[in-house]
């Protein structure tokens, strides 16, 4: 497979769905704790939201290992499989961080930019509506490779 269509369906079956994510627990967060700007409950919710990001990860383990199989770039490679939270303990611990920092840089930006009528009205339909298109692209694009159906291919 072309490294142009690993990078496509990295973007859209796994990237942006990521983002979309990290912006919903954000917004989640933002919308349900009162005094959401305190410093522990951000860090609270932060932590929680990393656990929850361990969770959608895991779901998403079979397209990772798939796309990580067909590269042959060892720096996409390893970018996947950095994302498969099954492998090594090391790297569940790693995203565990990672998740952690972005899920409180997201829940800032959101408290940041967006109003609060905005974030408990319309803005998490908007960002699920992304999520889907980026989900049907996606999968639309690879839909052989990832398929479990022994027909397909």
């Amino acid at each position: 497979m072309k490294k142009s269509h690993i990078l496509l369906v990295f973007t859209f079956l796994l990237l942006i769905p990521y983002i979309c994510s990290l912006m919903i627990i954000g917004i989640g967060y933002n919308a349900l704790v009162l005094h959401s700007g305190e410093i522990f409950r951000s860090l609270i919710g932060s932590l929680c939201g990393a656990f929850i990001m361990i969770g959608i990860k895991a779901t998403i383990q079979r397209p990772l290992d798939l796309l990580a199989n067909e590269t042959a770039d060892g720096l996409m490679k390893q970018l996947l499989r950095f994302f498969s939270v099954r492998r090594r303990y090391w790297a569940m611990a790693a995203n565990v961080i990672l998740d952690f920092v972005l899920c409180y840089a997201a829940t800032n930006l959101i408290r940041d930019f967006f109003t609060l009528d905005e974030i408990v009205g319309s803005l998490i339909g908007y960002v699920l509506l992304i999520m889907f298109i980026s989900t049907c692209l996606g999968a639309y694009v690879e839909y052989e490779n990832l398929s479990i159906d022994p027909q397909a291919k």
